[in-house]
């Protein structure tokens, strides 16, 4: 008798543990602040989000063979990390950002799977020019969130590189500079914080 009781106790506390805690979903939009210097503490100056969050890098959800994977664009390539890989990039992280998108909007997901799984491999886009030859984390998720005959979840706008002050940032001067090409103030783009703030996503926070 003590032992069912003692079984029934952790089995209650093991519910209890577990209760309310979020869990990642398939394509959930995960946003993170990745620590890589002067660079992406630029992009994360002119490009800002709402509440006070700091983003410069997003992926998707996609669980395969029972792991979970992030399909993201970073380094030279459209690649499917796993979740760890994801997660270490920031170990300091207590907390990742989920941008979930609204019920209403589930259709979009299995599509967009579909076409981000088609995009792995595609070369990473140094110059965050629109197009489909390369592309960038933020334009990997306005992509592949599109169904036939219906609008991009997620638009572009026209993109800067200047602080609140009017000014380039001196690490986008020297980014483009080395790449032998005009800044592209004004193209239309995209970025983790445009995602997260959109009103086609709810904020989801799961803590690590």
């Amino acid at each position: 008798m003590k032992a069912l009781v003692s079984i029934l106790f952790i089995v209650i506390c093991v519910s209890a543990n577990s209760y309310g805690q979020e869990k990642l979903k398939e394509g959930d939009i995960v946003l993170q602040k990745i620590p890589c210097g002067s660079l992406c503490e630029a992009i994360i100056e002119t490009t800002p989000c709402e509440a006070d969050k700091m983003f410069n890098h997003c992926g998707v959800v996609h669980y395969d063979g029972g792991q979970t994977f992030i399909i993201e664009a970073i380094g030279k390539e459209v690649k499917q990390s796993t979740l760890d890989v994801f997660l270490k990039r920031d170990s300091t992280a207590k907390t990742l950002y989920v941008a979930r998108l609204k019920p209403q909007y589930n259709s979009y997901i299995l599509p967009a799977i579909r076409k981000a799984i088609h995009y792995v491999g595609t070369p990473y886009d140094d110059a965050f020019l629109p197009g489909d030859d390369a592309l960038y984390c933020s334009e990997l998720v306005h992509k592949i969130f599109k169904k036939d005959n219906t609008p991009y979840l997620f638009s572009l706008s026209p993109m800067t590189f200047k602080s609140k002050s009017g000014k380039t940032f001196p690490a986008w001067v020297e980014y483009y500079k080395d790449l032998k090409m005009a800044i592209p103030e004004g193209q239309p783009g995209i970025n983790p914080c445009a995602i997260a703030n959109s009103t086609a996503v709810e904020m989801v926070t799961i803590q690590l």
